[in-house]
């Protein structure tokens, strides 16, 4: 069963603007826009206000009731307008009725009793409905919805209603029996057949009530689709091939050189392009095509979009004034100022019909989608980049080598350009042993001007934009209620939904804050893998920290898609024997940086989260790298393709009780961090914590400007073009590794690359550390700096050095910062890994000389182990005291 968050409508204060107050609105100027006369415009704003029953009370200052797909902002309301040749344009409306139910199954219920209404106020049946109601209304309805109905608003009063239902109501795998039985029943008994290959089924749609030719409509889902594809797919529609090929480069942005005439294979692999197939009664072939284009997606702003609108409309003959209105009568913001406004345009082929363009409009009533800064205004979409810069991530995961993709589709380029630089520090091979043992073999004590390419880590290294620069320029540096504090915590508020957020100054400060206010000593954390300072966090407050990772997660080389998840098994069990080890609290990492830097599959989740409310545990998520975590689910997890990375990230954070974040590392900033609650009482504990040793509840320990570059980045990071990259860069170092012999933990994630140092060097034993071995030669023969993950990190030794506890595996982890290295300081590291691998057998292993009693790699002093050292001797007794 699907669960969204759901909750109660609370009570409206005075002067509070309300969904209701603002679709309404919205609907009453659209109707003034398109001609409808005032008392139809009123008649179907009640039947609007009355079908979002409840919810159309909630106020806009409070968070989207539920994540619905149905526009970006999750607002349950998206309006359109058609036009076509030979009628004036056409306004519809779309809603969600059940958007304020977390069941799925509750949410369809609402919706058909709305139908059930509409039926009996206009005089139609839904026989065929009710046909199909065990198919998409299971009892165990999965998402992402249930039932979205459409209004073609007409004068009269009598408008044309549609119903969107979910194939995948059952679960994704049986989408397409779904839609086959359903078009049996209905009377299509050979339409299927007539259909394209699928990615997904997203909606089967039913027209109900007054229509001349009622149709059943089935919508499917294209990744990385071509102006070809579409050719291809549309020819039983009878519309011209040089129709859909302008349209469809036209919309994306890819028109030139020669407004892309002829055979070409550019791909749009952001969100996928929709295709819909229409068939009308007694007749199995398609009646109907229609194209859709997320034009959001492909497009800096919705100037951009209008641009483009308003080519295809006057290149159709068709008058673009309307549509200017009507986002006029939308919204009084800037166009340049947003995207998403214009979330599709739309090319319509019906029999006997002439060809129609659609704009579907957003409402936006919750937010509006900042523009996209790598596509300047006035230029087309780069589609010609789709193979360097977004169609990695569509990849079969492990597959196909990026380096070789890049070379033979064409030259990459990143979705930025650099404005400032900063020299690297190059050293000799005599510099950097005379450091390296200066510091005892311990990297974490080099200092940066001696490391020429820092892998150490990711957190609070990478490159800030020249947006958040002035964002930080605008930092309000009062003490107390600081203008920055409130923009900052709009920010998060939308992207979390939890209505308690407070700042610190990083992430294992929010950490030691949320654990010593929320777990009670001797209880117990369970977690898919707790990160070191994650641990000691949970270990100083006297309780312990147990990790459950998947059973998938022990064999480093498979493919499996979500290593990052936890053992559900293992997790239900230690949740019913709670009576005997309490549990106070279940911390799901995403990504799962100390299990090889996996994701955590939304499925994993779902099931967590119910775990966690039927055992009346909390469910923590450690959000450091949520954006890189949603990134992943949208290209490994079936069912989330059309949504996006921004999407996935906020349907995680509501599933969990809170959560904490190290901005450092998704946030894009250099400090900050924070905590998000749904429970008021621990919040408030959290609170007098955080002012007794952090700072003030609207700074916590942060500068305004950190505040304002922190929030920011949180829009930033969830971009698709910015985490598509991400992984590009990551794949193709990935690549570079496999070529030099090397193994890494597999499928390559995004924030780092684990190197199996234990494989490439099986001569050294655990307890003499091939990872620290692996880190110091990589320093030693490239100025690399890089961590250690295996027995140094998770390993006990006894007093006179002998193994007690080893790793399982031996890694070593290169941590990649954001938008900082290219792709030559990446070949020289491969570079330089693929010289170790050439003679592995000449890097010695090292022993202890002198360790702290907690996080001890942070300050470890080491030596090499010399020939004639005891194999069995790791040691030296003289310790740090603690």
């Amino acid at each position: 069963m699907t669960s969204r968050p759901g909750p109660g409508i609370p009570a409206t204060s005075p002067g509070e603007t309300t969904l209701g107050d603002h679709v309404l609105g919205q609907l009453r100027r659209l109707g003034a826009t398109v001609g409808l006369s005032e008392a139809d415009t009123e008649l179907y704003g009640q039947v609007l206000i009355a079908s979002l029953a409840d919810a159309a009370d909630r106020p806009l200052s409070l968070p989207p009731a539920s994540p619905t797909f149905l526009s970006d902002d999750h607002s349950p309301v998206e309006f359109s307008l058609a036009s076509s040749p030979d009628a004036a344009p056409a306004l519809r409306v779309l809603v969600e009725p059940g958007w304020v139910h977390s069941d799925m199954a509750d949410s369809g219920r609402a919706g058909l009793a709305v139908i059930r209404a509409m039926g009996a106020r206009w005089g139609f049946a839904t026989d065929r409905l009710d046909a199909l109601a065990d198919l998409f209304f299971p009892a165990a309805a999965q998402g992402p919805l249930a039932l979205w109905y459409a209004l073609d608003l007409r004068a009269g009063g009598v408008p044309g209603v549609k119903v969107y239902l979910n194939p995948s109501a059952s679960g994704p795998e049986g989408a397409a029996r779904t839609v086959q039985e359903a078009l049996r029943r209905l009377g299509y008994g050979q339409a299927f057949e007539q259909l394209p290959p699928a990615a997904g089924y997203p909606f089967l749609a039913l027209d109900l009530g007054a229509w001349t030719s009622p149709r059943v409509k089935v919508y499917v889902r294209h990744p990385r689709m071509s102006a070809d594809d579409a050719c291809a797919l549309s020819r039983a529609s009878g519309a011209a091939a040089a129709d859909i090929r302008y349209f469809f480069h036209a919309a994306a942005g890819s028109l030139a050189p020669s407004e892309r005439g002829g055979n070409d294979t550019l791909r749009l692999v952001r969100r996928p392009v929709l295709t819909c197939h229409s068939f009308t009664e007694g007749d199995s072939n398609p009646s109907g095509f229609t194209l859709h284009i997320p034009v959001r997606d492909y497009v800096r702003d919705d100037e951009e979009a209008l641009a483009r609108a308003t080519a295809l409309l006057t290149r159709a003959g068709m008058d673009p004034t309307v549509l200017n209105r009507s986002l006029g009568a939308l919204t009084q913001r800037n166009l340049a100022d947003g995207v998403g406004l214009i979330a599709y345009l739309a090319l319509v082929y019906e029999r006997n019909r002439p060809p129609r363009l659609t704009a579907y409009l957003s409402s936006e009533a919750h937010r509006v989608r900042p523009p996209q800064e790598q596509y300047p205004r006035g230029t087309w979409m780069p589609a010609q980049l789709t193979r360097s810069v977004l169609d990695l991530g569509h990849q079969a995961v492990g597959h196909v080598s990026p380096h070789t993709a890049h070379r033979t589709e064409g030259s990459h380029v990143e979705p930025y350009r650099i404005k400032v630089v900063e020299p690297l520090a190059f050293t000799t091979r005599e510099e950097r042993e005379a450091a390296l043992k200066r510091v005892a073999y311990n990297p974490f004590d080099l200092r940066a001007d001696e490391v020429t390419i820092d892998l150490l880590s990711d957190s609070g290294t990478g490159a800030i934009s020249a947006d958040q620069l002035a964002a930080g320029m605008q930092g309000d540096e009062s003490y107390a209620g600081s203008r920055s504090f409130y923009r900052w915590h709009e920010v998060v508020s939308e992207l979390t939904g939890y209505p308690h957020i407070l700042p610190a100054h990083q992430g294992r400060a929010a950490e030691r804050i949320l654990f010593s206010s929320l777990l009670r000593p001797g209880t117990s954390v369970l977690s898919n893998t707790h990160f070191d300072t994650t641990r000691a966090n949970v270990e100083l407050t006297g309780c312990t920290a147990y990790d459950l990772p998947c059973a998938e997660a022990k064999d480093l080389d498979s493919d499996f898609p979500f290593k990052g998840n936890i053992d559900l098994i293992a997790l239900e069990q230690a949740l019913e024997n709670a009576d005997r080890t309490p549990v106070g609290a279940v911390l799901m990492t995403i990504t799962n940086n100390g299990g090889g830097g996996q994701p955590v599959s939304m499925d994993n989740l779902h099931r967590t989260a119910e775990l966690c409310r039927r055992h009346n545990v909390p469910m923590i998520l450690d959000a450091a790298r949520f954006a890189e975590n949603a990134w992943l689910v949208t290209q490994r997890e079936p069912g989330y393709a059309d949504r996006t990375p921004r999407q996935v990230a906020e349907e995680a954070f509501r599933l969990a009780d809170g959560c904490v974040m190290s901005a450092k590392k998704d946030g894009i900033v250099h400090i900050g961090g924070f905590i998000g609650l749904k429970d008021a009482e621990l919040a408030e504990r959290c609170g007098g914590l955080l002012i007794a040793t952090e700072g003030f509840t609207t700074y916590g320990g942060l500068s305004g400007r950190d505040l304002d570059m922190m929030a920011r980045g949180l829009l930033e990071v969830t971009e698709p073009a910015y985490l598509a990259e991400r992984a590009d860069i990551a794949a193709y170092l990935a690549a570079r590794i496999r070529e030099a012999g090397v193994d890494i933990v597999e499928p390559a994630g995004l924030h780092a690359l684990y190197v199996n140092a234990g494989r490439l060097l099986p001569h050294i034993p655990p307890h003499q550390y091939p990872g620290t071995a692996l880190v110091c030669e990589l320093y030693l023969r490239g100025g690399i700096r890089s961590a250690e993950l295996g027995s140094l990190y998770l390993g006990e030794e006894d007093e006179h050095g002998n193994p007690v506890k080893t790793a399982p595996y031996e890694l070593v982890r290169l941590a990649l910062p954001r938008r900082v290295y290219t792709r030559s300081h990446y070949d020289h590291v491969a570079a330089t890994l693929a010289d170790i691998a050439k003679n592995p057998e000449s890097v010695r292993g090292y022993r202890v000389t002198g360790q702290s009693p907690i996080l001890r790699h942070f300050s470890i002093k080491l030596e090499p182990v010399s020939p004639a050292t005891d194999q069995h001797s790791s040691f030296v007794t003289t310790r740090a005291q603690p």
